[in-house]
């Protein structure tokens, strides 16, 4: 994969599954107030072994993007954007060099990547967030919106009494559909791992 890539947002993890969703279905999400979390993930896609990569919600259907426990159980996924709209969620080990572990990681082919399901956007905004929070309302978690800007440049996991960062990201989706593909812990080398989940648009859609 050799597209030039933006860094745009960044969520934390402590092991739980996200979803990246059609922004104007994310209120048909109720993972905490109606244990859509438990029912819908736990006990259906967890309990299955990753066979499932989406699942309904509402009239449409989001899209399982992580995290991938193997390489940390509590980590930074971290998003980026290419020129042509494809969509980056990296977990990196990155240590000690953490911008050139996500450097790899993006470079690395997707040729073996495991094919997921398709994610269509009709609103115009993908929404990615914590598959335990509501996807609005009071049981929702915060949202961020996705903005250029500079990679960070150590991993720093997130301390203890830290404030937490936004539980969601909001990005505009120009492409009307895209192609989950899925990469599931994969060593650079003997001390770097990453796992990495792609949203590609399905160019004859648009």
């Amino acid at each position: 994969m050799r597209d030039p890539w933006v860094h745009v947002g960044r969520l934390w993890t402590d092991g739980q599954t996200f979803l990246a969703i059609d922004a104007a279905l994310r209120g048909a999400w109720q993972g905490a107030s109606n244990d859509d979390f438990e029912k819908v993930i736990i006990d259906q896609v967890i309990a299955l072994g990753r066979q499932d990569t989406s699942i309904p919600v509402g009239t449409g259907r989001a899209v399982l993007v992580g995290a991938d426990g193997a390489v940390r159980d509590d980590s930074w996924m971290e998003v980026f954007e290419s020129e042509t709209g494809i969509v980056a969620i990296v977990q990196a080990s990155g240590l000690p060099d953490y911008p050139e572990v996500l450097a790899r990681a993006l470079g690395y082919p997707d040729t073996d990547d495991l094919d997921g399901d398709t994610l269509k956007v009709a609103s115009g905004e993908i929404a990615i967030f914590d598959a335990g929070l509501d996807g609005t309302g009071p049981d929702s978690g915060t949202f961020a919106s996705a903005r250029p800007g500079p990679v960070p440049p150590v991993y720093r996991p997130l301390a203890y009494g830290q404030p937490r960062p936004p539980d969601g990201l909001l990005m505009p989706a120009p492409h009307a559909e895209y192609k989950l593909k899925i990469r599931w812990k994969t060593w650079l080398d003997e001390h770097n791992c990453f796992a990495r989940w792609l949203l590609i648009p399905s160019r004859a859609n648009d």
